[in-house]
């Protein structure tokens, strides 16, 4: 069997991180979507795969290929291939019932394939893309609310804020699917509230005195070379990945932090990509944040509006009901904030944005490779001081910019000169 994880036309209900990166990428949880479809196969040892394929929009390839360079990216030989097909559409949370749809069979949710399997003799138009591929090679179309016996059999992210609504459960099921042991009984080095088998804290992780640990509510997972400062409370579901670095915070209940981030401050049940910095105080809540994203003193967002209603949020163009309350902010990659910065309910920033604290709370959306100055929106002219600023972020973590990572923010700054 050779595995398809595809995107779908849907990317833009992602903004801003999808701008950056594959649907496949995005994460949640312990890990990425295509880090967490990988751990799920390894499990269910009855399968028997002969590789995995990535397909996302052509921009992105390159770059993408230059970072995992084993990785199959857009590589259509795919469907030349003897032997089985299976597709499973890149916002899915992978289940065994996905696997054992019937061949020759699609699960479709509201127009858009989900899960698919057959044989690579069945595909039709193979130069489509691969939804459109999926809806016209003659499958039997199966329905999602009838395709699956549990409604908690996988699911699907829609929306970049199912992403950090749904975070909580999402680490309680990684650290189920990863097999991950608790140890926090044997550490005597933090104080555990709650059920010690629920803290997994690998063994070069370094937790300084006057730690709080509180796993009443669900499992806390901290990676190898994170160092968790004095006066840090950490609230579980929660986890810290490599090489943290978490400055006497307050981490609430369904926070992820992806590898390299520095955190202070207070973070509630939100998601950070790696490399980003919030070392200071300020509140970020019910958010998703980029990569390379470094947030001055006391930057803080809005989670709530003083009315109670439902949030709206920019994405695919236009601003969009989330049917949500509790909606932060979603910073795109190498965005940059001001100390004092203040973020209204629902903000939306693209990636590049640059945010100077003026007196007033920003807009609710930030055009790519804009800067906010003096309450007024500016365009950049260009991007040579732009990838400067990346080469000088980056290098402090020796980390290098490539020419695809300079073609990839050209190929977006050009594409995106229409929203600004």
């Amino acid at each position: 069997m050779h595995i398809i994880i595809f995107e779908d036309e849907l990317h833009d209900n992602f903004y801003p991180l999808s701008l950056m990166r594959p649907l496949w990428e995005l994460r949640s949880g312990l890990y990425s979507f295509r880090e967490r479809l990988e751990l799920f196969v390894q499990k269910q040892r009855r399968l028997s795969v002969g590789g995995f394929y990535y397909f996302t929009r052509e921009y992105l390839a390159p770059y993408f290929r230059e970072k995992y360079p084993e990785a199959k990216i857009n590589d259509r030989s795919v469907f030349e291939k003897d032997g089985e097909l299976f597709f499973i559409n890149a916002t899915r949370y992978p289940s065994e019932e996905d696997f054992a749809i019937e061949k020759n069979s699609v699960v479709v949710l509201d127009g858009v394939p989900v899960v698919a399997r057959l044989d690579g003799s069945a595909v039709k138009n193979r130069d489509d893309s691969i939804p459109a591929m999926l809806m016209k090679s003659g499958l039997r179309e199966i329905e999602y609310s009838g395709a699956y016996k549990s409604p908690d059999a996988g699911r699907k992210a829609n929306f970049i804020w199912d992403l950090m609504d749904t975070n909580p459960d999402t680490v309680k099921s990684d650290v189920q699917l990863a097999g991950l042991k608790g140890n926090g009984k044997s550490r005597k080095d933090v104080t555990i509230i709650g059920d010690g088998n629920q803290v997994y804290i690998e063994d070069s992780a370094v937790i300084d005195p006057c730690v709080v640990i509180d796993a009443s509510a669900g499992p806390v997972v901290i990676r190898k070379g994170s160092r968790i400062n004095s006066f840090t409370r950490i609230e579980g579901p929660s986890y810290i990945g490599c090489d943290c670095v978490v400055l006497g915070a307050k981490i609430r209940s369904g926070t992820s932090l992806g590898d390299c981030c520095r955190i202070g401050g207070e973070i509630e049940q939100s998601i950070f990509h790696g490399y980003s910095n919030k070392y200071h105080d300020g509140f970020i809540g019910h958010a998703y944040i980029g990569e390379w994203v470094n947030m001055g003193a006391l930057t803080t967002n809005s989670d709530l509006k003083n009315n109670y209603t439902n949030v709206k949020v920019f994405v695919s163009g236009a601003r969009k009901k989330t049917g949500k309350k509790k909606i932060g902010c979603f910073m795109g990659d190498h965005v940059k904030t001001s100390i004092g910065t203040l973020m209204n309910t629902g903000t939306s920033i693209g990636t590049g944005a640059m945010l100077v604290h003026a007196g007033n709370m920003t807009p609710t959306h930030i055009p790519p490779f804009t800067w906010y100055m003096d309450n007024t929106l500016t365009r950049l002219s260009g991007l040579d001081n732009f990838l400067d600023t990346c080469r000088a972020a980056m290098s402090r973590r020796d980390v290098a910019v490539t020419d695809a990572l300079v073609e990839l923010i050209k190929t977006l700054f050009a594409m995106t000169e229409m929203e600004r």
